[in-house]
């Protein structure tokens, strides 16, 4: 962590309940700002990207190498919407917040297992955005979102 060194994370299930909550906190309004703001061409690139997943896994491609494309594009996604905040106040909270995320663990967290699923719920998200509508947009990333807090807290 910067400026405060190595640090050993406590996970448990308040720390994943607080991680997300903040998180939808956060991309709640990133992701409207998002639908206002974001070029067609960046919106368009999004939408390739999780439609090639989907077509590929529609086609029966469930090697581990489209799970790690898939999981990079997922977060991606996540980073553009915080991104065009253009506030490094939460960018860089939200990218603290994401660690914590990560370290919760990686089996409950991740999108293995699941890439076709999540993809169904991001396309939902950028076909919101594609539309222009912020509401849509908003309140299909907090459906995902949601998704990824129950699939973390089952035990």
């Amino acid at each position: 962590v910067p400026q405060r060194g190595l640090q050993i994370a406590h996970i448990d299930l308040n720390l994943i309940r607080e991680a997300f909550q903040l998180r939808v906190f956060l991309e709640k309004e990133a992701v409207a700002l998002f639908t206002r703001s974001a070029s067609d061409e960046t919106i368009a690139g999004l939408l390739k990207q999780h439609r090639d997943i989907a077509d590929a896994i529609r086609n029966g491609d469930g090697s581990h190498e489209l799970e790690v494309h898939a999981q990079a594009v997922d977060w991606g996604m996540h980073d553009a919407f915080i991104d065009a905040l253009g506030n490094t106040i939460i960018s860089n909270a939200y990218r603290v917040n994401s660690i914590k995320m990560r370290l919760i663990s990686q089996d409950r967290f991740r999108i293995d297992g699941h890439v076709g699923p999540v993809m169904v719920e991001h396309l939902k998200v950028l076909e919101a955005i594609e539309r222009r509508s912020a509401e849509d947009a908003v309140n299909s990333l907090v459906a995902h979102i949601n998704h990824a807090r129950d699939r973390a807290l089952r035990i």
